[in-house]
């Protein structure tokens, strides 16, 4: 049998599977659990007491597979009690998605994210960024995903986590960021790439839906990108 062959077998015995399990398993895992924006923004105002500067700190969030924060805890401390507490009440206060297990099913996990608070002109402003897993990890996940797969979470971060772009979120900005490296992007243009991948993603979503038991990555996302992205002489040029 042809490698091509034994890949169509393996790709639709890993579809059927996942399938016949449920489509909330349809997935490669594990991931960690994803913040629930509040209309659809990762910044809101808050009423909260004046501080003397602005200020991001960092905790670890711990999550119930049900989704709700268990425990927030500051990781460094930004020497004011009130904002470190503040940052701690705003994580528990939070929603998640739970983290999905190597089978795709729901999970107890932990998010690391930073808490900035600052004004935007007199509005107290709360923001939170959350961080991605460790990159070779997230790496070996994306190049194992099928269409389906890819679809899938990318319909859960916008349907369940309220997410209006997703194009920024861990999976799909780690596969881009695979994309570049592969093709040496230079430094000089990575900016104008990050500028077409908002769009260029829509591209691979509409490649994928076409076919979802191919891979993801190395049989869509590859194709598609070197469709829609100029090469990087012509971006290169461009910024000169």
């Amino acid at each position: 049998m042809s490698t091509a062959a034994i890949k169509r077998a393996s790709a639709l015995f890993t579809l059927v599977a996942c399938l016949a399990a449920g489509s909330a398993v349809a997935q490669v895992g594990p991931i960690q659990p994803v913040l629930v924006l509040e209309d659809g923004k990762n910044e809101t105002s808050h009423k909260r007491p004046d501080l003397p500067e602005n200020l991001s700190i960092p905790l670890d969030v711990f999550v119930g597979a049900d989704g709700v924060v268990t425990s927030a805890v500051v990781t460094e401390s930004s020497k004011n009690l009130v904002a470190d507490q503040l940052a701690a009440q705003v994580m528990r206060e939070k929603k998640f998605l739970p983290a999905l297990d190597a089978n795709g099913k729901p999970t107890t996990g932990m998010a690391r994210v930073t808490v900035a608070m600052f004004k935007r002109g007199t509005a107290k402003v709360v923001k939170v960024v959350v961080k991605p897993p460790a990159m070779n990890a997230e790496t070996d996940r994306v190049r194992k995903m099928m269409c389906a797969d890819f679809l899938w979470e990318v319909d859960r971060l916008k349907k369940q986590a309220d997410v209006n772009d997703a194009s920024y979120e861990v999976m799909p900005y780690t596969s881009a960021r695979m994309y570049m490296q592969q093709k040496r992007v230079p430094d000089e243009v990575q900016e104008k790439f990050w500028d077409t991948w908002p769009k260029a993603m829509k591209t691979v979503v509409a490649a994928c839906e076409k076919d979802e038991l191919k891979f993801f990555y190395a049989e869509v996302l590859v194709p598609a990108l070197d469709g829609v992205i100029p090469a990087t002489e012509s971006m290169a040029a461009s910024v000169e």
